[in-house]
């Protein structure tokens, strides 16, 4: 797939770079300071070293909560962990707080791709279909743009971003490798050999290259051809699973039974999780009449594949309630998240829908199960310690609220609501001096609140009186 040879993490992150200067004015020691803590962390990210990275943004966030580049860097680095609910939280504020950055809108549009949300992502690249924007992307950036296109099927997107890349590089086998593989899967089979053949001329080395070669052929009905291709892929990547599924797959339609089962035997022991490979693992071993073998894998791939259908029945239904609620159906919405919840136990998302909808209808007791399943999914959630906060201020368990909302704070400092919910809860343990710091704080990252304003203004004058 693209993923497998769009540019790397690290040139990504390196590309930035201008994001980061500190301007023309200059900087005052406080501000050096900060970008030197900014920069520290972007070093960490660059080393790969993510939680240490991450803890360095949040630090440079509690000092500059309206800077959008922390939440974009540590929207990266939770993406590389594979947390992608997390990073796309991390992203929505960067984009919130910078929303003509370019970088920030197609990374969170990556981020919609990977976790499904089609129409989420094609909303925010929409921006790219302007004249001239993706123009001001760097080279690597514009890879990712490409990649982004191929996962949402918009094939000639993609081509038209490799058009844009062949302008700069037009000698990077990567362009033709790229368009062989759009070209394969719109069943333009003469233009994918041509791209493939001119990739491999270019970079014989490359083992997807020869693996896409092989797939094309197969396709194609020449097993021949197809077979020595892969031959070639799995020679330069011995442990590639899906190079040896696929040159499993070639040897058994050739009648090599004895050889399939060799290289389907070494993808099953690379990947246990592969229908594929166990379907055709049962097919080869049916044809040598071991029918309790065939049998055997048979029956895995009845269940891999009922697992794999089931998941994604879930992920319809989930992106199903999600279009609700943007329509604004919630009781439709909450009935499909329910049923979502019944089918997974486990499924996060769902739950986090459920609890924010009770507590946001006053329904506490409806919603503690799910809060309390959340927490044990994952402990580290922002958005789990958020709701936690609002349930147990509802609850007027203000210690309890300010030890939720207080993690919160930790990588969230500029949300308003929190900050007036934590000067709340402060209130009511009877902490004045944190709760007008806190109170304060919402009152300068949301002015347009004239309710935070007047909490504000009662506090300052009981303080007054108190005097």
């Amino acid at each position: 797939m693209l993923g497998k040879i769009s540019s790397p993490f690290l040139v990504l992150v390196l590309s930035l770079g201008a994001l980061v200067g500190l301007g023309a004015s200059r900087p005052s020691l406080q501000q050096q300071q900060s970008e030197r803590l900014l920069d520290e962390g972007i070093a960490l990210l660059a080393r790969r070293q993510f939680s240490e990275a991450i803890n360095v943004f949040n630090r440079f966030k509690q000092t500059n909560p309206r800077d959008a580049r922390p939440y974009f860097y540590t929207g990266m680095a939770e993406a590389e962990t594979g947390r992608l609910s997390a990073a796309a939280l991390e992203l929505d504020e960067a984009v919130r707080l910078a929303p003509q950055q370019l970088e920030y809108l197609l990374f969170q549009a990556n981020l919609f791709a990977r976790l499904k949300q089609k129409n989420h992502a094609d909303d925010v690249l929409a921006i790219f279909r302007q004249a001239g924007n993706a123009d001001h992307l760097d080279a690597s950036w514009v890879w990712l743009l490409s990649e982004v296109y191929y996962r949402l099927e918009r094939f000639d997107d993609a081509l038209g971003a490799l058009d844009l890349l062949e302008k700069r590089k037009p000698d990077d086998p990567r362009l033709d490798l790229n368009r062989g593989q759009v070209y394969a899967l719109q069943s333009r089979f003469d233009q994918a050999q041509e791209s493939l053949q001119k990739s491999l001329a270019k970079h014989p080395d490359n083992p997807l290259a020869h693996f896409e070669s092989g797939k094309l052929l197969y396709l194609r009905g020449d097993l021949p051809g197809a077979r020595k291709a892969l031959l070639e892929a799995v020679r330069l990547d011995q442990n590639n699973p899906q190079y040896l599924q696929k040159l499993g797959a070639v040897s058994l339609a050739m009648k090599e039974i004895d050889e399939a089962i060799g290289y389907l035997e070494r993808a099953a022991d690379l990947d246990s999780g592969s229908a594929e490979v166990y379907y055709s693992l049962g097919q080869a071993w049916q044809r040598k009449g071991q029918r309790a073998k065939a049998a055997e894998y048979g029956q895995k791939f009845q269940k891999l594949k009922q697992e794999a259908e089931q998941t994604e029945e879930i992920e319809r239904q989930l992106a199903r309630g999600e279009r609700m609620l943007d329509e604004g159906k919630d009781g439709e919405a909450r009935a499909v998240f329910a049923q979502v919840v019944q089918a997974d136990p486990d499924n996060w998302p769902a739950h986090g829908y459920l609890a924010e909808m009770f507590l946001g209808a006053g329904d506490l007791q409806k919603a503690w199960p799910h809060l309390a399943k959340m927490e044990s999914l994952d402990a580290d959630s922002v958005v789990g310690a958020w709701l936690m906060a609002r349930y147990w201020h509802q609850q007027k368990q203000f210690e309890k609220a300010c030890f939720y909302a207080e993690k919160v704070r930790l990588v969230r400092p500029g949300h308003a609501q929190l900050r007036h919910l934590l000067g709340s809860a402060y209130l009511g343990l009877n902490q004045p001096e944190k709760a007008l710091a806190e109170f304060e704080a919402a009152v300068r990252l949301a002015p347009e609140r004239a309710d935070y304003r007047a909490d504000l203004q009662r506090l300052e004058n009981r303080k007054r009186q108190d005097k």
